[in-house]
């Protein structure tokens, strides 16, 4: 987020290490997390801003003050003060700079991704969520409270100070998780006089898919197996996941598929092992949710020589990295 040390107030300037600089390669940026750690946040205050680009972790911006325009995908969101915005993984995005000051933070989630709770967390994984004030009161005052300890956590560097923020993140997902199934279920209880039983279906529905993306996973399935009509399963899969139940498979796979990239096995290949049995679907929803095609992201990945996420992290043989839930 550049070296402005200068204009940094003294208790937000980096207190593990110096930033390095952006290592941006096309539109694929590695991300300088503080060594030997997961994350990185920053206090900008910067007025310029940064051009599309996307990265293997998850971005957060807290707005301190003034307007903040970032645009993700094609979505240009007005952050103004106090918006919380969840950026998830792989995601394009560009921040159009200008005065004020806001928190950017940087979290590798693939350490979280092992939780099974993680799965009700699914919009702030697979699409951004804007958190503001007014929209609920509540539940905001209690991420913001999470943030701001975190925060202190991070610029403060004291003892175990990484698996203190991780567990403030733990807690706001937490949080959000809670707060998205109580909306869920009344939104179930619309149609069905069993909200607990329905939305514990959806939640198995969405760990088959996790472990069954490869197979011919069609509507008719899904509607079948928690119980509802088509129609009805339309609705509410909308109202669980945040998107259809098309766009759900298609993201899961589409991310898979960018950690395969990240390895050394062939396009072909990474199409196969992702669900896609035509190469030029594949090509096809790639470009749609990545902005560019695998041939043109591999590129950018193999210009790299550390991977994002663990440290000397590998993708199994037969056994993927959960990206999202």
């Amino acid at each position: 987020m550049g070296n402005t040390y200068d204009v940094t107030p003294s208790k937000y300037r980096q207190p593990i290490s110096p930033y390095k600089g952006r290592d941006l390669d096309g539109t694929l940026e590695s991300v300088d997390y503080v060594p030997r750690t997961h994350l990185r946040i920053w206090y900008n205050n910067q007025t310029e801003g940064y051009a599309r680009h996307h990265h293997a972790a998850m971005e957060i911006i807290l707005v301190k003050q003034n307007l903040y325009p970032v645009t993700v995908n094609n979505t240009t969101y007005m952050l103004s003060e106090g918006d919380i915005l969840f950026i998830p993984p792989n995601t394009l995005h560009s921040l159009a700079g200008g005065a004020g000051s806001r928190f950017v933070m940087l979290f590798d989630v693939a350490p979280l991704m092992s939780f099974e709770d993680m799965r009700v967390c699914c919009p702030i994984v697979l699409a951004p969520v804007l958190l503001r004030r007014n929209d609920a009161p509540g539940l905001y005052k209690t991420v913001r409270s999470g943030f701001d300890r975190l925060i202190s956590l991070y610029f403060e560097s004291g003892s175990l100070w990484e698996l203190r923020v991780y567990a403030e993140l733990i807690s706001i997902f937490s949080e959000i998780g809670a707060d998205y199934i109580n909306q869920a279920d009344t939104d179930i209880s619309r149609l069905s006089r069993k909200a607990p039983l329905s939305s514990e279906k959806f939640a198995s529905l969405l760990s088959y898919i996790d472990s069954h993306y490869t197979e011919d996973l069609t509507l008719d399935w899904a509607a079948g197996y928690t119980g509802f009509s088509k129609y009805h399963f339309l609705r509410l899969f909308s109202d669980y996941t945040g998107c259809t139940f098309h766009d759900y498979l298609l993201q899961k796979r589409i991310q898979i598929a960018q950690a395969l990239l990240a390895t050394d096995v062939s396009i072909t290949e990474a199409a196969l092992r992702s669900g896609y049995s035509s190469l030029t679907t594949f090509n096809r929803n790639f470009r749609k949710l990545t902005g560019m095609s695998p041939s043109e992201y591999r590129n950018a990945r193999e210009a790299k020589t550390v991977h994002e996420g663990f440290p000397g992290a590998t993708v199994p043989e037969d056994v993927f990295i959960s990206l999202t839930p």
